[in-house]
């Protein structure tokens, strides 16, 4: 919890300094301009917010803070001190936590250029400012720092949010300790930005060290404790390593349950993880009533069109379509999307998310008709709102490859491919776990083509980088392996193709089950693999 209460008066931040510069002390009773510019009229409402919630002394100290601000913008002392009642406010107040998140993920007004990347000058000059007056090493500088890389992490930056993330790290340990809170938030943080780096190494080695900190300083069932298995069990999901996430996840799930009640939201969000971790294991059977069960618990205590509850009905959707019922997840993500343009807008991040996985369950269900289409919108509205380079717009266009790839018109997908996959090397490295999912999209599009001579190396490229990167066990591995053998047998070469077919066959039974699809799809390749080598006709 900590964690998101430090994140949300970062993400807040620039918003209550608008606010107090542009209404002052009157910000507290200021009504609703729609003319107003959108920055300081969502501080506006952020601040009102915290008013409504507090009682008549606390909404006194807080109208006292703003006009600290409103009288001196440039004082760091005011700011800190305004940023401080709002961490304690979010701290005392789980209905206030939620509705400054939901205000935070709301989406700007029109003609507001407010977006993650937008927020980074405004989390630039307010480091700089502390830092001039502060210090390098003052922890309201080290809070501004993290901030800053937040928000770097945020726009898909992860080049400069990572040493950032690191450098803070480095200053907190020394300024505050190795066991500080928010020395263990701060490696938290920079394990998340490892994580989304492609680096689950590095991830796993500093969450493991957080968690046995956090057991040491509060306890093994405080909810930071808590919070800080649950993330090891997701950096061990995103390594792979579903045998150790899978009981962890179970362990923390039970204890939440038993210290923060069923219906806690921190409990249904443990609910939901183990729910996706079962069907990543190809366990739907077990996956798929925990997703009821998280919807269930999210539409009863949040409401329908909750955030939450419409990110828990996607959950569900995506279930559904790995479980191959398809009439029971087009209607729910179709409700999804609906629901979320009415809440949060057409070209929110969160309802472009929507629209990309709309498109998928109609593209998997083979109406391109409808698919293409809502893949060329979204990219659009990607490329718009958050930049050609950012992460979510260069999926969106390896999406579009893919469909027109599926309809046959390899002349446009080739293209699209060729282009997503060097946007990814130079945006994430040539080995990050995008890069390589994307260059696996590329290879496929050849051997489409009918061109083995580009496919194969490529195949046996992303084979080699995933075996460094992600280990020989990795579910990614293994599909990477069945490519480059599938690219063997259609190359005509089935002699190649079969002992590592064999390989992958017996990893998969092992890792992923004998009834994970994968271990399925592998376990026909080598039927027909076998079937090949043994006809001289071949």
């Amino acid at each position: 919890m900590r964690a998101r209460i430090v994140r949300l008066v970062g993400q807040a931040g620039p918003f209550l300094t608008a606010a107090a510069r542009a209404y002052g002390g009157a910000v507290l009773a200021r009504a609703e301009d729609p003319a107003a510019d959108a920055t300081a009229d969502l501080g506006r409402r952020i601040l009102q917010a915290v008013s409504r919630h507090r009682c008549e002394p606390e909404q006194a100290a807080l109208a006292a803070a703003i006009q600290e601000v409103a009288d001196d913008p440039e004082d760091a002392d005011a700011l800190a001190a305004l940023r401080k009642l709002l961490k304690r406010a979010l701290r005392k107040d789980a209905d206030l936590r939620a509705e400054v998140a939901a205000l935070l993920s709301a989406p700007p007004a029109v003609g507001a250029t407010v977006t993650a990347s937008g927020t980074i000058p405004l989390q630039q000059a307010a480091l700089a400012r502390v830092e001039r007056v502060l210090g390098d090493t003052h922890p309201d500088t080290l809070t501004s720092r993290n901030n800053l890389a937040l928000a770097y992490q945020a726009a898909g930056d992860l080049d400069r949010a990572v040493p950032l993330f690191e450098i803070t790290l480095s200053q907190s340990e020394r300024v505050l300790g190795h066991t500080h809170p928010d020395t263990l938030v701060s490696r938290n943080n920079l394990a998340a930005a490892y994580q989304a780096a492609g680096d689950p190494d590095r991830a796993v080695s500093l969450l493991e060290a957080t968690l046995t900190q956090f057991e040491r300083v509060v306890g093994d069932t405080h909810p930071d404790t808590l919070s800080s298995r649950n993330n090891l069990a997701s950096a061990y999901q995103a390594a792979g390593d579903l045998g150790r996430a899978i009981p962890l996840y179970e362990t923390t799930l039970v204890q939440r349950e038993r210290v923060l009640g069923n219906n806690h939201p921190d409990t249904l969000v443990s609910l939901g993880n183990l729910a996706g971790a079962y069907q990543a294991a190809g366990d739907l059977d077990r996956a798929i009533p925990l997703h009821e069960n998280v919807l269930a618990h999210f539409q009863q205590a949040l409401g329908d069109t909750h955030l939450d509850t419409l990110t828990s009905r996607n959950n569900l959707a995506l279930a559904y379509q790995a479980a191959g019922d398809l009439d029971r997840a087009v209607p729910l993500f179709e409700t999804t999307l609906t629901q979320l343009e009415r809440a949060l807008g057409d070209t929110h991040p969160h309802t472009l998310s929507s629209r990309a996985n709309l498109a998928l369950a109609y593209h998997t269900a083979g109406d391109l008709d409808r698919a293409v289409p809502l893949y060329e919108t979204t990219l659009i509205q990607h490329e718009r709102v958050l930049g050609n380079n950012h992460p979510d717009t260069l999926i969106s266009l390896g999406n579009l490859a893919a469909a027109y790839q599926a309809a046959g018109d390899l002349d446009r997908a080739i293209p699209l491919h060729e282009n997503a996959l060097a946007h990814f090397e130079q945006a994430l490295g040539d080995a990050h776990p995008l890069t390589l999912n994307f260059r696996e999209n590329l290879a496929g599009a050849y051997q489409a083509a009918g061109d083995p001579d580009r496919a194969t190396p490529l195949h046996r490229t992303v084979l080699s980088q995933r075996e460094q990167v992600l280990g020989n066990n990795h579910p990614d591995t293994l599909k990477s392996r069945n490519n480059v053998a599938l690219a063997f047998l259609s190359a005509g070469d089935p002699h190649r193709a079969l002992p590592l077919f064999e390989t992958t066959l017996s990893q998969c039974e092992q890792i992923l089950g004998d009834t994970h699809p994968t271990t399925l799809a592998v376990r026909t390749n080598l039927a027909i693999a076998r079937d090949a080598a043994s006809d001289p006709e071949w």
